[in-house]
């Protein structure tokens, strides 16, 4: 027997040319005639459908993004609270003017960015980019790009659109026709796109020296991302005119609106949490959310497929964070939510598919269809920058921030996931979960078109003639031969029409079963498979009751699979509580800031690898710091790979003080628990200045030597407090104590002045009382000698001195480490000698003193 159908009957053909008769030429055909007749026939609904859904789209995203722009400017005032205020003065050119009315350019401008913004917000949600240039006098100029997609925008365009759409276009348009009104759709929304955003585009007030292009998003992206918008809205606005009879299109398109259901319900879900938590607990974050809620939702419910985010470029290192770590413990919740969808998905699949014969494509098109919503979801989640600056030097550069590029090959795997919980598990579980439950699901997610099959007698049975078919004879809807019309209909049809899909738990025809395929007349149903094969979970007979002893290995197992999955997640979520809580960076800076606030220094080492110069983070010079930080809060804590940065909250000396450290991971013990250190302290550099003559003088606090003065200067880490800061010196100089505040406003910096010690007033005034003695001895004494006074004038021959009275003197430092000696009272000389007549003399005379010294080699020597 022949594994092919006969071939029917073709109709003779002419063998040769026909040639038209010479009486009546044939008149050439218009090369157009085919796709003007294409036009003719879209009917004009479906015309006013294309336009219409395009349109509507656009508006209502740019509604969407005008609320969405006065929210956020909103909660960023209800955020400042009013401090600014005040009255605007913009200056000569734009200005407010003394008058208070605005020039036109200020109209202009104001008007450009009211309009234009939302405008802006549209083409970047059709894959535009926002770029703009300018130039600032002499300092140069630059120019640069940001791309992200307003996810809650496009999904204003998309939904409006469809609604639209379906509404509006017939439903018997033919495929060459729905692609027509795709084409014209997508057109539409390109000129819409294209025309708002140039006319529309922000514009700035004139100023002098400073040149601003007008901002804009359009580009070459925009026009091709406004188009398959505007085209795949319409043509997925109804899938059941892409069917058409193709089975394999109608399994895909069923795989896909599954999949979309997943993702779009997490989305959502994990959108409302962010805004809740936001609005509560961190009121910082509520101003970016009217705009970019739905792209925070995205970046989560990525990390939630066990995704990364990170950033690439921008003139740093690459760096990733998932929920195995830097996005924070609390994301396994996400993961856990992904998880319970995951599999609520796979089940979802199942039933519609109705258990139909399962194919090896399915293993295929079902993780590539996830694949696919990781790569929608890449492009929703991820900003990418770049710009050029050119002035003095040229500097440039490209970058991006958001969703990892290998994240897309993470939900492939989830596909493959499902696809094992729709092929494995569904069929065991769903049976038993009630024809209610899989009617309300297979309202949801529809149910797959069955193909045409051929009835096949059951193995070993004869072959029969009338109500069955006989061999060689195909059933495909037609009767066979010697079977009425009628006795088809009581058979019950073997296939559902090509492209319609039938009301779940009803035949499609009078008198065809509810399983596809299968004959009336009590026979089983046999889709390609032999009888007994698998079952229909909606629409087929109820499934035979279990025995008690299948019905305890079903509970068992279940009730095993449902703990090992608690233990899984409840072991997943505790280790990433624990890591990010426990044994994470953000509990290391805690412990590191409480153990400074309290003066344990020794503790706060141990998790401190100090750099150099930092002597000053002792115990001891802790403890005895006063004025130290109290009500320490730990604010955010970032993770870029083994790097780690946080902000720490405080007060001291009544003032609110913010500072930041930053932890590097040591290690990982067991796999989980992290070991970070603290290798940017929270420590401000003391300088302590100090004069030439205190060099190598020690630098002490509360006892405790920190270090010297070298090269004028000494430097350190230190705390945060107040330090009662001691210089010491030489025999002559000491540089005494000053108090250092570190954290407060100003620079820890001070500098010590030389201070003299009793030792060098005692030997400087030895000094000069050494200077007149030896003076005193002299006989000849002139204006080089250095001596407090100078002999007399008529003297022929040597002069006897005789110091009758000595000075009183004062000892004086300046901050050069020069020393100053001068009488406070004078001091009495007499003399005796003879003049030119050669007669001797006898006179006396006052003297004052005013020497200068230095310090050289640790001994006093004169400073000239």
């Amino acid at each position: 027997m022949s594994e092919h159908p006969p071939v029917p009957p073709q109709p003779p053909q002419d063998q040769g040319p026909r040639q038209p008769a010479p009486s009546a030429p044939a008149a050439p055909a218009a090369p157009s005639d085919g796709f003007d007749r294409l036009l003719r026939s879209v009917p004009g609904r479906d015309w006013l459908a294309a336009v219409l859904g395009a349109v509507g789209g656009w508006f209502a995203a740019y509604v969407v993004a005008a609320i969405a722009l006065l929210l956020t400017v909103a909660v960023a005032a209800a955020g400042s609270g009013g401090a600014g205020s005040g009255s605007a003065d913009l200056g000569s050119s734009g200005s407010l003017g003394g008058s208070g009315v605005p020039d036109v350019q200020s109209l202009l401008s104001g008007v450009s960015v009211l309009l234009g913004a939302p405008a802006q917000l549209v083409v970047l949600a059709d894959l535009g980019r926002l770029h703009g240039s300018g130039s600032i006098g002499l300092l140069g100029s630059g120019s640069g790009s940001v791309g992200v997609v307003p996810a809650v925008v496009l999904a204003a365009q998309v939904v409006l659109a469809v609604l639209l759409t379906r509404r509006i276009r017939s439903r018997v348009v033919a495929l060459p026709q729905l692609l027509v009104t795709s084409v014209v759709s997508g057109l539409v929304l390109v000129a819409l796109t294209t025309l708002t955003g140039l006319v529309l585009a922000i514009r700035f007030p004139a100023v002098d020296g400073v040149s601003i292009e007008p901002v804009h998003g359009v580009g070459l992206g925009s026009v091709l991302g406004s188009f398959l918008a505007g085209a795949l809205t319409a043509l997925l606005a109804r899938p059941a005119l892409l069917v058409r009879g193709n089975v394999l299109v109608g399994r895909v398109l069923g795989t896909v609106r599954v999949a979309a259901s997943q993702l779009v319900v997490l989305v959502v879900v994990v959108s409302v949490v962010v805004a809740v938590v936001a609005l509560v607990a961190q009121p910082s974050w509520s101003a970016a959310l009217p705009v970019f809620i739905g792209n925070a939702g995205v970046l989560l419910t990525a990390l939630g497929f066990l995704g990364g985010i990170g950033t690439s470029g921008l003139g740093s290192a690459s760096s990733t964070a998932s929920v195995f770590g830097g996005a924070g413990g609390w994301t396994w919740l996400v993961v856990l939510l992904v998880l319970v969808s995951a599999f609520v998905a796979g089940l979802a699949l199942a039933v519609r598919r109705n258990d139909r014969v399962r194919s090896t494509l399915d293993w295929v098109v079902t993780p590539v269809v996830w694949l696919l919503g990781g790569v929608v979801l890449l492009v929703l989640g991820t900003l990418v920058v770049s710009y050029r600056v050119t002035g003095v030097s040229t500097l440039g550069g490209t970058g991006s921030v958001g969703i990892t590029a290998w994240t897309p090959v993470v939900f492939l795997l989830w596909g493959a996931a499902i696809e094992v919980v729709a092929r494995f598990v569904a069929p065991v579980l769903l049976p038993r979960l009630g024809g209610g439950v899989l009617l309300r699901t297979a309202k949801v997610v529809g149910t797959d078109p069955q193909p045409a099959v051929a009835w096949t007698s059951p193995v070993g049975a004869a072959p029969t003639v009338g109500d069955q078919p006989s061999p060689g004879h195909p059933v495909t809807g037609q009767p066979a031969a010697g079977q009425s019309a009628a006795g088809q209909s009581a058979a019950g049809a073997w296939a559902q029409a090509p492209g319609v899909e039938a009301p779940v738990g009803t035949p499609a025809v009078a008198g065809q079963q509810a399983f596809t395929g299968a004959p009336a007349g009590g026979q089983q149903p046999f889709v390609g498979a032999p009888a007994g094969g698998p079952q229909p979970f909606v629409g087929g007979q109820a499934p035979a009751p279990m025995s008690p002893k299948a019905r305890k290995v079903l509970v068992r197992s279940l009730v095993a699979a449902g703990v090992v999955v608690v233990v899984v997640v409840a072991g997943a979520v505790t280790t990433g509580v624990l890591r990010a809580n426990v044994w994470g960076p953000g509990a290391t800076a805690r412990d590191y800031v409480d153990a400074i606030a309290r003066g344990d220094g020794a503790s706060a080492a141990t998790l401190t690898e100090a750099p150099s110069n930092a002597s000053m983070l002792d115990g001891a010079v802790l403890k005895s710091a006063e004025d130290r930080p109290t009500d320490v809060r730990i604010g955010r804590v970032s993770t870029s790979g083994d790097s780690a940065y946080a902000t720490v909250r405080y007060r001291q000396g009544g003032s609110d003080r913010t500072g930041e450290i930053t932890l590097e991971r040591t290690g990982t013990s067991f796999l989980v628990k992290d070991e970070w250190r603290v290798t940017k302290p929270l420590a401000d550099r003391v300088s302590i200045a100090a004069s030439d003559v205190l060099e190598g003088a020690p630098v002490t606090v509360a006892g405790k030597k920190v270090g010297t003065i070298e090269n004028g200067v000494f430097e350190s880490l230190a705390y945060p407090g107040s330090y009662q800061v001691a210089v010491g010196g030489t025999d002559y100089f000491t540089g005494g104590t000053k108090t250092v505040k570190v954290g407060a406003a100003a620079a820890p910096y001070v500098s010590f002045e030389p201070k003299a010690t009793k030792a060098l007033e005692t030997d400087a005034e030895q000094y000069v009382s050494d200077l007149i003695d030896e003076c005193a001895t002299k006989t000849d004494i002139g204006y080089s000698d250095g001596c407090p006074w100078y002999g007399p004038y008529d003297a022929d021959g040597a002069v006897q001195y005789t110091v009758e009275a000595a000075p009183e003197l004062s000892v004086e430092t300046s901050g050069s480490g020069y020393v100053e000696v001068r009488s406070t009272k004078d001091g009495t000389v007499a003399y005796s000698y003879r003049d030119y007549f050669g007669d001797a003399q006898k006179s006396e005379d006052s003297f004052d003193v005013d020497v200068y010294l230095k310090v050289e080699d640790g001994k006093l020597v004169s400073a000239y």
